[in-house]
Parts: C-alpha cells; sequence; structure tokens
C-alpha cells in the first residue's frame, strides 16, 4: 500500500501540518524539521499532492464528502480521516447527508450545481445506480467512492465478501456449528451491497463446511450498540440457540455482551461473538473482530481525489485483519 501523508509524519515526528508545510517549502519550519521530512518522505517514497492546487487553484478550494449515516463511528472516522490530508492541503471540507431517501434525492436533484460548490466529492456508501452515477458525472467535479467499486472513477474498498467468510471461519475452526448472524436487517434500510457481501461470505463459510444456515438464526439488529440487546434476547427464545454471533459492526456486537452479561452468559464460554470494523472500544471490550483500517480509508481517499490524474481511476482493496480477543472459543 502506498505511503499517506499521515504515514510520513509518523515516521518524521512532526504533525501532518507540519509535513505539509515543509514540502511545499512554506516559512515558519525549522531547517532541521524541513530536513527530517523530506528524509521521512523519501524513504517512504510519498510525494505531496501538487495536483491539489491545481485542483483547487481559481475554484472552490473545497471537497465534499456525502454519506448516509454521520452518528456512527465509522463514518466519524472516515471524515477524520479526509479532513487531516485537506486540511494540510489548505482545502475545506463540506459534508451532505442523505439519511433519508427524500434528502438522497434532493442532493441529486441539485448535483448539476455542484461545480459551483466544490471541486471533487467523496461518496462513502452511497452506492448510486446507473442513473444517478450519470447525474454525478454531469456535476463535473472529480469523484472519489469509498466502499464501493465506481466503474469510471477511483475507488477504495475492502473485500467485505472475504472479510465475512474469514469472521465466520474462525468460528467454524474453533468449532461451532451452530452460528447465527446480526446485522442483515439493514438491509431493509439501504439495501447495501457492503452488508450483503458480508452475509454471502457468512453464507459460503458455512456451505464450504457443510453447515445447514437456519432461518432462525438470522437474528434481529441492525447496526447500533442500542440494536445489540435484541439479538441475545431473540436467541434466548430459541430451543436450540446459537453458540456463536457474527455481527456485522462492532457496535451491534459491544451492545450484545453487555445484555449477554446481563442476563448471566458467561462470553465465550456460553456464547462467542465476533464484530467487524474494530471500534475504538472494541479492545477494551476484548472482542474478536475483523478490523478494517477506517480512518486510514478516509485518508487515502482524500489522498487519491488530490493525486494527478493518471492514477485517478483506479480501484484499490484495502486488507482486512481478523483481531483475535477472548470473545471468541470452544463451544461448552
Amino acid at each position: 500500500m502506498r505511503a499517506t501523508i499521515e504515514d510520513v509524519a509518523r515516521e518524521a515526528q512532526v504533525s501532518v501540518a507540519t509535513v505539509s508545510r515543509a514540502m511545499r517549502g512554506m516559512a515558519h519550519v525549522k531547517p532541521a524539521t524541513r530536513d527530517k521530512v523530506i528524509e521521512a518522505a523519501s524513504r517512504l517514497g510519498w510525494a505531496p499532492h501538487f495536483a491539489a492546487s491545481r485542483l483547487a487553484s481559481g475554484q472552490t478550494h473545497t471537497i465534499g464528502l456525502v454519506a448516509p449515516y454521520f452518528d456512527i463511528w465509522y463514518t466519524s472516522q472516515i471524515v477524520a480521516g479526509v479532513e487531516s490530508v485537506l486540511s494540510a492541503a489548505d482545502l475545506d471540507l463540506v459534508i451532505y447527508s442523505v439519511d433519508t431517501p427524500s434528502n438522497r434525492q434532493r442532493f441529486l436533484d441539485r448535483a448539476h450545481s455542484l461545480q459551483t460548490r466544490i471541486d471533487g466529492l467523496v461518496l462513502v456508501d452511497f452506492f448510486p445506480d446507473p442513473a444517478q452515477v450519470i447525474r454525478l458525472e454531469e456535476s463535473k467535479v472529480r469523484l472519489m467512492a469509498l466502499g464501493e467499486h465506481l466503474d469510471g472513477h477511483s475507488s477504495i474498498a475492502i473485500d467485505n465478501f472475504d472479510a465475512g467468510r474469514r469472521a465466520t471461519q474462525h468460528l467454524i475452526d474453533v468449532g461451532h456449528t451452530r452460528i447465527g448472524i446480526v446485522g442483515a436487517e439493514q438491509m431493509s434500510v439501504d439495501a447495501s451491497p457492503v452488508l450483503a457481501a458480508r452475509i454471502d461470505g457468512f453464507n459460503a463459510a458455512l456451505a464450504a463446511s457443510g453447515i445447514e444456515h437456519r432461518r432462525e438464526y438470522s437474528l434481529p439488529g441492525m447496526l447500533s450498540v442500542t440494536d445489540g440487546p435484541r439479538s441475545i434476547a431473540a436467541i434466548q427464545e430459541l430451543e436450540n440457540p446459537p453458540t456463536a454471533l457474527f455481527f456485522l459492526s462492532d457496535e451491534t456486537a459491544i451492545g450484545a455482551m453487555g445484555e449477554a452479561r446481563r442476563r448471566g452468559l458467561s462470553i465465550p464460554q456460553d456464547l462467542s461473538i465476533v464484530g467487524f470494523d474494530d471500534h475504538d472500544l472494541s479492545e477494551t471490550m476484548q472482542l474478536t473482530t475483523m478490523r478494517q483500517p477506517v480512518r486510514r480509508l478516509g485518508v487515502l481517499a482524500a489522498e487519491r481525489m488530490l493525486e494527478a490524474s493518471v492514477v485517478g481511476r483506479l480501484h484499490e482493496t484495502v486488507p482486512v485483519e481478523l483481531i483475535l480477543r477472548g470473545s471468541t472459543g470452544r463451544p461448552r
């Protein structure tokens, strides 16, 4: 994976803003610090985004970001990553929320005028259909898709199918055969291909091991902390409950873990749990999870947005890591 401005800042032990100022030859940077930054950038093979000034010159000096949910940890981390790069490039960030179908339609109806407000647009889990892509392209702003592969434009995503398969395979490997899944209910709201891919990976792992996917093991719960307890209440209503659960979001898993303990269930002895994301609280909760580098995804999206057009139409797949902690183990 190519280095980012954050990598250079970490290597040189300075701030992201200092890297930006040093690489652009701006004042108020000590010569020794400038040399240290240049050496770090050289070691990592990183170059500043001179295309950023070209992108903004004579334009709005602003990049837009559109997403359906800004009240969840995932999106907040994406925004933080994007903002860290844009601020270093002296660009502004404007947010567009499409949390309801009417807001989404309103945004698309006004897409033709985006060029008067922004120079580029980061799409976070927007998933436009072909007709909507055409409407966005009519705006003439540079597009960057995060979370999906968008033909004809730069895009960055993880392999959700493989991540879902690996999470489920871990539960199978430690001996579970009664495995449930939580989070599919979100599909009824936004028909997310991200969640669909994770669910397909879950089903593929079960099928490859000859394990039947029982309908009653598709448990209620969406993607918030408050939805987690519903899945625990549901399994206690079953005559033959699952011994392990795969959650499509860490936030839901964390909510479920608290409820399980309140109901006297021991984790992982009575119930193994795997989450998805590696939320900031996951280590504290000792939650086994599929770690996607969410903040780094935001950094990469902004970096690629500002790069020269010769690399502007690439799709990158960022690796996801299984993090083993104390929430999974062999069934009783």
